[in-house]
């Protein structure tokens, strides 16, 4: 009865009957306490509900398994939730795991986005300490004072020019999953606040690309599995949580996969931070199609680059049957850089289509990381296991580039013979109802509500495999050219298939001159200028955020919410006065 009454005082009245948000909270609080396998998710909600597992948290406590920058913010987020009903004994092993496990800080921006996060809650629970009792040999002022100090830095940076892991649905949890106990318990009201805008900046961000529970277009860093499976990632569970879609509970045996991971959602579900209605709005409204224009940056580089963070430009059409976005092309993110893809919505799993040339480098990861170029290629390859995977579905390749106008879509690659996997690959999943090749030349498929037409510019052959049939081409000199609709728009297959027959050109000079059937000119050539209707594409007019509902200049730090009468601004040059009055 205690243990139900501290749950009951954590939630307070945010949890009221008939608050949609406050319903989804408490399942999910309940659904993750009864998940089997511990984790600081699990069992933190697990013993909120009065379930008694301690002993179970105590065995976490000393799995080597849950290091570095994880640990640093999940052990003192669970103590700071559960400090009310936690035993001494366990108390004491959380403190001195700041005093005897060596936490390493990582070498990702989200690593150190936990790191920091951790090592600020804890120099702040734990005040007034020497060097002695912390693993870095740091004070608590001096560890409380460098976690502050990255974490202002990273959310000015973020508001400035973008983050380098930008708009991933494997990685977003990543950032949201500390700042919302950033939130919660950090005790400068400043802190706080800054918190609280760097949650709405990215559930914003997620938002404008969210199409029901899949976070669309083009994405930094990505794993093979969420790359084809699009409803899986776990950030489609705090898309239930926060968007309230899809309208399944994403953990549930659905899309062909069970869900056993995406519990970071709890933090979420115990959270004060509520979102703004705005947002939500900007999720879920999908009731006039729209184009979405983003500019980002790369990941710090450190060699063979001119620039430290090279910008990123990002095209994104979204309508209510489908989302088409990409990435420009060429190497943005290391190891897990999905370019393109369309995705749309089907009570089917792998509702996804794209291409990608399956490149690996040494050089391009000598780019990012600081470690000798000969051995990077077999030591990603070790942890990622896939990265020298000829059949990989997750790659940046400095062998292709893309033009995208609304819902159509030029993909072009230029290969080098000496590179490794000369070939391209396609993901057409087996869900499709209907996949034809035409005498035209065009591949129409037939998803339901979401129409494809895909033209290949050289041949090709299929390969099947166990959930989809895998396109490939080996020419080096290649390309593909996209058009998506829908029923709603064509009204039916065979309409759009009617409309859609006419081939692209591409001309001696390997340009490619593609007539929408909306009448438009698209003509693109590898490393030559984009230009729709005679006019290059100038991708400065990106600008940070640029459509109907989020405007932003880059380097301003100003980001303008805007849905029908609602309008918010999320305002981050505070973070200089702060630092000024330090």
């Amino acid at each position: 009865m205690k243990k139900t009454l501290v749950l009951v005082l954590i939630l307070g009245a945010s949890l009221q009957a008939g608050d949609d948000f406050a319903q989804r909270s408490r399942i999910i609080l309940q659904a993750a306490s009864r998940e089997p396998r511990p984790d600081f998710f699990t069992l933190t909600a697990a013993l909120l509900q009065g379930h008694d597992r301690f002993a179970q948290l105590d065995s976490l406590l000393f799995d080597q398994r849950v290091s570095g920058s994880f640990l640093s913010y999940l052990a003192v987020s669970s103590y700071l939730h559960l400090q009310k009903i936690l035993p001494d004994s366990i108390k004491t092993r959380i403190r001195d795991i700041y005093r005897l496990r060596p936490i390493y800080r990582g070498d990702t921006e989200n690593h150190w986005a936990m790191y920091y996060t951790g090592m600020y809650l804890a120099s702040q629970t734990w005040p007034n300490e020497s060097g002695e009792r912390w693993f870095n040999g740091k004070s608590s002022a001096e560890n409380f004072a460098e976690a502050e100090e990255y974490l202002r830095h990273w959310f000015n940076l973020s508001a400035a020019i973008g983050q380098g892991e930008f708009d991933s649905p494997t990685y977003f949890i990543a950032f949201v999953s500390p700042l919302l106990p950033l939130y919660d318990f950090s005790r400068d009201p400043a802190m706080k606040k800054n918190a609280e805008n760097m949650l709405n900046l990215l559930f914003a961000d997620f938002a404008i690309d969210h199409l029901t529970g899949m976070y669309g277009g083009g994405h930094s860093r990505d794993y093979p599995e969420d790359i084809i499976n699009p409803l899986i990632p776990a950030a489609t569970m705090f898309a239930w949580l926060y968007f309230g879609e899809p309208d399944f509970p994403p953990w549930q045996e659905s899309r062909g996969k069970l869900r056993h991971r995406g519990w970071e959602t709890v933090f979420g579900a115990l959270s004060r931070y509520r979102l703004p209605e705005i947002i939500r709005c900007i999720a879920t409204d999908r009731s006039q199609p729209y184009v979405s224009t983003e500019t980002r940056r790369t990941r710090n580089v450190i060699r063979f680059g001119r620039e430290l963070n090279p910008p990123v430009y990002k095209y994104t059409y979204m309508t209510s049957s489908y989302v088409l976005g990409s990435l420009h092309g060429g190497i943005l993110q290391p190891i897990q850089q999905h370019t393109w893809d369309v995705s749309y919505v089907s009570d089917q799993p792998y509702n996804t289509l794209f291409t990608l040339h399956p490149f690996y480098s040494g050089k391009e990861l000598a780019m990012f990381f600081p470690e000798e170029q000969k051995v990077l290629a077999d030591e990603v390859n070790r942890y990622h296991l896939i990265y020298k995977d000829p059949n990989k579905w997750n790659s940046s390749s400095p062998y292709e580039q893309t033009f995208q106008h609304k819902n159509n879509l030029i993909v072009l690659y230029d290969i080098d013979s000496s590179a490794q996997h000369p070939h391209i690959d396609g993901f057409f999943p087996k869900t499709l109802r209907q996949r034809l090749t035409d005498p035209s030349g065009w591949i129409f498929c037939d998803a339901g509500q979401t129409y494809i037409a895909f033209y290949p510019l050289r041949p090709y052959e299929w390969i099947e495999e166990e959930h989809n049939w895998r396109w490939r081409s080996r020419e080096l000199k290649n390309g593909v050219v996209v058009h998506v609709g829908s029923k709603k728009e064509d009204r039916s297959f065979q309409a759009f298939m009617k409309k859609c027959r006419r081939p692209p050109e591409w001309t001696a000079d390997r340009t490619v001159q593609y007539r929408t059937p909306a009448g438009d000119l698209m003509q693109f050539s590898f490393n030559g200028p984009r230009r729709l209707n005679g006019r290059t594409i100038d991708f400065s007019e990106y600008k940070f955020f640029n459509s109907p509902y989020i405007t932003s200049e880059m380097g301003s730090r100003i980001v303008t919410l805007q849905y029908k009468k609602k309008k918010l601004v999320l305002d981050f040059r505070g973070l200089d006065e702060q630092q000024k009055k330090e």
